[in-house]
C-alpha cells in the first residue's frame, strides 16, 4: 500500500493527502543586517527535503469486533515522506472544532512524528542553539475549526531568535478565490459556505469516506465514529451513518458548519470580502524557529 493511502486512510481517515512536496522556504529572516545566514531557514529547508519513515498504531475506539483475527496487529501502520509531510499530516489528525478534537486514532502517529522531527533537528543544529518547530492549519484567520502542533519550546522573549516559515499543500481545496466572488454575492454566508464545503470534503472525501463506511474493520468504525463526532462538534444533530451516503453525510455536515462559521465572521470581521481575504484552506504552515539559551 501507498504512502498516501496508508497515511490518509489510517491517521486522519480519508484526508487527501498533503502528498506534495512542501513548496518553499519563506522570510522569517532575521533584522539583523550583519547576519549572512539563517540557521531557521536550513532547518526548514531540511524539514522540506529529507525525508523519514515512521511507524505507528491505530487507536480505534472500543474493543474490536469478537470475529476480527489479531486485531492489534491489523492496527500496525508506516507512513513515509519528507518529514514537513508528516508534520502536516500529524497536524491535521488532531484537528479540533473550538478547541476538541475530532479523532484521537492517529495520537501514536502525531508522538512518532515529533520524536523524528526533535532527531532530525538535532542532527543538523548549530552547537549550542534551540529548535522549535510550530505546524499550523487555519481554513481562515481565528477560525473555530484548527489543526496545530508543536515540536519544542516556546523561545524566552529574551532570546535572539531566527525564524524561517515554510508552506504544505492541505488536504482542503484552496477556495480563496470563490470566497472572494461569494463575498461579492452572497456575503458572510457565503464566504462562510465555501469554506465549510471545503473543509467538510476534505475532512470526509465522499468517495473514499463511503468505501470506508462499507469496508472492514477499523475503517469502518473509525469513519463512522469520526462523522458523529464532528456531527456532535458542529451541533448537526444525529448522523444516521448507515442510513445515508457520505455525499448526503456532508451536505449535512456542512450546512450545520455554515452556520458556525458565518457566526463566527460576522463576529470577527468588518465585511465579507475581508473575512475572504483571510482564507487559506489550502496550505498548512510550518515554522521553525532557533535561538541560543
Amino acid at each position: 500500500m501507498s504512502r498516501a493511502t496508508s497515511t490518509v486512510l489510517d491517521v486522519t481517515l480519508f484526508l487527501l493527502l498533503l502528498g506534495a512536496a512542501a513548496v518553499a522556504v519563506l522570510g522569517g529572516v532575521t533584522d539583523d543586517p550583519r547576519a549572512t545566514s539563517n540557521p531557521a531557514a536550513e532547518q526548514a529547508e531540511l524539514l522540506g527535503t529529507s525525508t523519514a519513515h515512521v511507524s505507528y498504531a491505530l487507536e480505534p475506539p472500543g474493543p474490536p469486533p469478537d470475529w476480527t483475527p489479531n486485531a492489534t496487529a491489523r492496527h500496525q501502520r508506516t507512513a513515509h515522506g519528507t518529514v514537513a509531510q508528516l508534520l502536516a499530516d500529524a497536524a491535521m489528525s488532531g484537528i479540533t472544532v473550538e478547541g476538541r478534537r475530532l479523532s484521537t486514532a492517529g495520537t501514536d502517529f502525531e508522538r512518532t512524528v515529533g520524536e523524528t522531527t526533535r532527531a532530525r533537528l538535532s542532527q543538523r543544529s548549530e552547537s549550542g542553539r534551540v529548535s522549535s518547530v510550530r505546524v499550523r492549519w487555519e481554513p481562515y484567520r481565528g477560525t473555530p475549526v484548527t489543526a496545530t502542533t508543536r515540536i519544542g519550546e516556546r523561545p524566552p522573549p529574551s532570546a535572539d531568535v531566527r525564524a524561517a516559515t515554510l508552506r504544505v499543500p492541505s488536504p482542503m481545496a484552496n477556495v480563496r478565490g470563490s470566497a472572494n466572488r461569494a463575498a461579492r454575492t452572497r456575503g458572510f454566508g457565503g464566504v462562510a459556505a465555501v469554506v465549510a464545503r471545503a473543509v467538510v470534503d476534505g475532512l470526509f472525501p465522499p468517495s473514499q469516506a463511503q468505501l470506508a463506511l462499507r469496508g472492514d474493520y477499523p475503517a469502518d468504525r473509525l469513519m463512522a465514529t469520526r462523522y458523529r463526532r464532528m456531527a456532535a462538534l458542529t451541533g448537526a444533530g444525529r448522523m444516521p451513518v448507515q442510513a445515508e451516503n457520505a455525499t448526503e453525510l456532508n451536505s449535512r455536515l456542512a450546512a450545520s458548519l455554515t452556520d458556525t462559521f458565518e457566526r463566527d465572521m460576522r463576529a470577527r470581521f468588518d465585511s465579507p470580502r475581508v473575512a475572504a481575504r483571510t482564507v487559506e484552506t489550502g496550505t498548512v504552515r510550518i515554522t521553525v524557529r532557533t535561538w541560543s539559551p
